[in-house]
Parts: C-alpha cells; sequence; structure tokens
C-alpha cells in the first residue's frame, strides 16, 4: 500500500519513474570515509551486514536493493555501504552485538546507532523502513513545519547580516530605514517568483516611507542569480548561509521525509545542492515589518506556501 501510494503521487504529479534506475549506490568506502561524507552532506548512513552463505541477504541484493525507489529514497538521504560481517565487519558485528543476517546498521555521522534491523524486506517493507529512519532523523534536526511560529509584533531582531549575489555585505544595523524582509524558499518556487515579481508595485511606497525591502534566500549566490534572472527584481536578495536569519525569525523548518524525497526526485540539483546543507531545511514563506528600531511591527505568516503577504496589507503597515 505504501509504494502504491508513491507511485499515485510521483503519477498525479506528471514525474516519470525510469523503470530502469539504479537502486542503492553501495559506496566502496570504510565507515570512517562514510562518516566524514555523512556529516558533509547531512545523510546518515545506511550498512548492510551481510554473509557469503546468507540465503536471505542474497534476496535483499537481489531483490530490494535493486529496486528503482529504494534507490531513489536511500542514495538521497543515506551513505550507503555494504560490509562482509565476517571479514571486514567483524568488529561492527561485535560492537552491535549482531547475531542476525542480514542486519542492517542506520547510523548518524558519529557513528551512533539511530535503528536497527535485521532480515528480509521486500522493496515495498524496505521503503517503511527507510521513512521510519528518516522520521526519525526529522524529528532530531530542528522543528517541524508546525512547530514553527515565527517571532511575534513587539519582538526585537538582533543585527542580521548576509552577502547578496554580488558578494556585497547587508547589515540590517546599518540601515536607518523600516524593513520589510520577505522570506522565499528559492528559484525553483514558482510561487516564490511570481510574488517576487507583485512585489516590485511596492517601489514607490517603500520610497515615500522610508522603508527597504529584503529578501531572503536559503540559496547560493549562483541560485539568487536565477531569482533575478526570472524574476527581474531590482531588490535585494540576501544568500541566508547557515539559515541564521530564518532561525533568527523563527521560520526555519524541517520537511517531513516524503516531501524531501519528493523534491530531491523532482527538482535535483536544484534542491540537493543549491543550500549551505543538504537537511532540505526550509523558510516559511513569511514576510515581516521591522521599523527603525529594528522591532517587528507587522506580520504575515502562513505554513501554506501559497498565500503570500497582500502589496495592499504590506502598505497600509509601513506606518
Amino acid at each position: 500500500m505504501f509504494k502504491k501510494m508513491i507511485l499515485s503521487f510521483l503519477i498525479a504529479t506528471g514525474i516519470s519513474i525510469n523503470a530502469q534506475s539504479k537502486g542503492i549506490n553501495f559506496q566502496k568506502i570504510d565507515l570512517e570515509a562514510a562518516k566524514k561524507i555523512a556529516a558533509k552532506e547531512n545523510k546518515l548512513i545506511f550498512i548492510d551486514l551481510y554473509t557469503t552463505w546468507c540465503g536471505p541477504c542474497k534476496l535483499m541484493a537481489k531483490n530490494t536493493f535493486t529496486d528503482s525507489e529504494i534507490g531513489e529514497m536511500f542514495n538521497n538521504n543515506f551513505v550507503n555501504i555494504a560490509i562482509d560481517a565476517e571479514k571486514e565487519g567483524l568488529s561492527l558485528a561485535k560492537e552491535f552485538k549482531v547475531v542476525n543476517y542480514p542486519s542492517f546498521l542506520f547510523l548518524d555521522p558519529k557513528g551512533k546507532l539511530v535503528q536497527y534491523d535485521f532480515g528480509y524486506y521486500n522493496p515495498e517493507q524496505f521503503l517503511g523502513v527507510g521513512a521510519s529512519v528518516l522520521k526519525k532523523k526529522a524529528s532530531q534536526s530542528g522543528k517541524t513545519l508546525d512547530q514553527v511560529k515565527g517571532r511575534m509584533i513587539g519582538d526585537k531582531i538582533d543585527n542580521f547580516t548576509a552577502k547578496d549575489h554580488l558578494g556585497n555585505t547587508f547589515s540590517s544595523s546599518e540601515e536607518n530605514k523600516k524593513l520589510v524582509v520577505v522570506f522565499i524558499r528559492g528559484q525553483w518556487c514558482p510561487y516564490c517568483n511570481k510574488y517576487i515579481e507583485t512585489l516590485q508595485n511596492l517601489a514607490p511606497e517603500l520610497k515615500s516611507k522610508n522603508a527597504q525591502l529584503v529578501i531572503i534566500s536559503p540559496e547560493k549566490p549562483e541560485f539568487i542569480e536565477k531569482t533575478i534572472s526570472k524574476t527581474k527584481t531590482d531588490y535585494t536578495v540576501l544568500y541566508d548561509e547557515g539559515y541564521k536569519i530564518a532561525e533568527a525569525f523563527d521560520v526555519l523548518y524541517t520537511p517531513d521525509s516524503e516531501t524531501l524525497n519528493f523534491y530531491n526526485s523532482k527538482l535535483k540539483d536544484d534542491f540537493a545542492n543549491s543550500r549551505s546543507d543538504h537537511s532540505g531545511r526550509l523558510p516559511v514563506s513569511a514576510t515581516f515589518i521591522l521599523n527603525e528600531g529594528k522591532e517587528i511591527t507587522w506580520r504575515h505568516f502562513d505554513t501554506d506556501y501559497k498565500k503570500r503577504a497582500s502589496v495592499e496589507d504590506i502598505v497600509k503597515n509601513l506606518n
């Protein structure tokens, strides 16, 4: 049922599934190398601990690890290694008290056990195992969408700095103006691009009310250039490296595993490589107005990315 739901969702959204696509890409590296990659790419480690005489091990390798959906999930979210438990995996089998094969170790980048499973799983069942592990990771890596609330009216925002796509540094404390702070998800988001285009009509009102609009993007400068190219915007677009500004405004969240897999599948490098890490974290598409003292005087906060602050509301609240 779980696999059918995923297939239906992908088909409904127009994503083609290539039956010839690869399954899990098991890297020929040791655990220490896997830890370094996992830390750099914000992934977990998946270890298939097998033996050469184990029948279920061979069935997993033949039927499950070669499945295209399994490959998509595990290659996007895990550093995958397969280790012979009776050779180079002796110490691992002893450390984790493994007596059943195949055994599956899911570790964090420091080598700490996140989840342990063993035995034969068909592709549909193993998708559920992977989803369970990713759910645990999401609960440990930050807030979920329903947990972020956004900073409130009356809150004062400490100075934040960031660079634009040209390398120029913006510092909020140096701006003796009101600030309209707009968070976007990235150049891949059509709703964000359309919204930025709509905001172009604000320019005269901003000038007359001593205000400046600043767009905050989680994407690297080269991807911000795509935002500017697509929207033709003249506003300042800042790269929120490390999500520091999004955290300061309490708009940063980690999407659930199904959403992350969908984005990674549909957007490829535009999503996976556009930000400062591979966590998949995103900002809520919120808008805040700050007065000259950098205190929030108005906000629009809605976790539905399709709903944005209207130009009329922004103008009305630029007192």
